[in-house]
């Protein structure tokens, strides 16, 4: 709220099953990056599992690709 965005419009990456679910359940789309030693089972409720953000493909949540440096 302080930053006057909707939930709606905010991507979390988050590497904690806890941070999944408290950016589901204010309504946010949430992209999990579980450390390696954490299973994937964790993470079900997370709108997509990632191992590096180098692997995140905006296209998943309808965003335009991007260029890597």
């Amino acid at each position: 709220r302080r930053l006057g965005v909707a939930p709606r419009d905010c991507l979390v990456f988050e590497d904690s099953p806890f941070g999944v679910t408290a950016a589901k359940a204010a309504g946010m789309t949430a992209i999990a990056v579980p450390d390696s030693a954490m299973a994937d089972e964790k993470y079900a409720h997370a709108d997509a599992i990632i191992r590096s953000l180098k692997l995140f493909q905006p296209a998943l949540c309808g965003l335009p690709q991007l260029e890597w440096a």
